[in-house]
């Protein structure tokens, strides 16, 4: 790490805590002796293969949109605490691509947990549902279960 102050490398580290989602560490050049403050996050760049073959980086913010568009008027904070599930989950596939499809179905398996009308609304885009009947089929396995 670089010193702001000189641009020197020779940096220590003073002391390190833990954030919600970041390590911030307090360090002193050892060339000048100046203080400050460094926030550390984890950049990944996991991959997203689409059904068309093509690929793009993984935007949470993506997958969060669709929630709150297939939840509708709910807290924001359910929201929230559903798209951190499913982020997690995704993370925890420890790859570095992943079928969008496959994003799809943790998505709809956490929908089904908390919120049956959002679960329903989801899966008739992800699963490209555009017959009633085929919505009724679907309906009716959700509620055997």
């Amino acid at each position: 790490m670089y010193c702001p102050f000189c641009s020197k490398v020779d940096t220590k580290v003073l002391e390190s805590r833990l954030l919600n989602d970041s390590i911030r560490r307090r360090r002193e050049c050892l060339n000048c002796s100046n203080r400050f403050t460094t926030y550390e996050t984890a950049k990944i760049h996991l991959k997203v293969l689409k059904r068309k073959g093509h690929e793009q980086e993984f935007e949470i913010t993506k997958v969060k949109k669709s929630i709150e568009m297939a939840c509708g008027k709910i807290d924001n904070e359910i929201v929230s605490n559903l798209t951190k599930t499913i982020e997690m989950k995704i993370l925890n596939k420890k790859t570095n691509a992943i079928k969008s499809a496959e994003i799809g179905n943790i998505v709809l398996n956490e929908l089904k947990k908390t919120n049956k009308m959002a679960y329903l609304r989801f899966a008739s885009v992800h699963k490209e549902i555009e017959d009633p009947v085929i919505l009724k089929k679907e309906l009716n396995t959700m509620i055997r279960k």
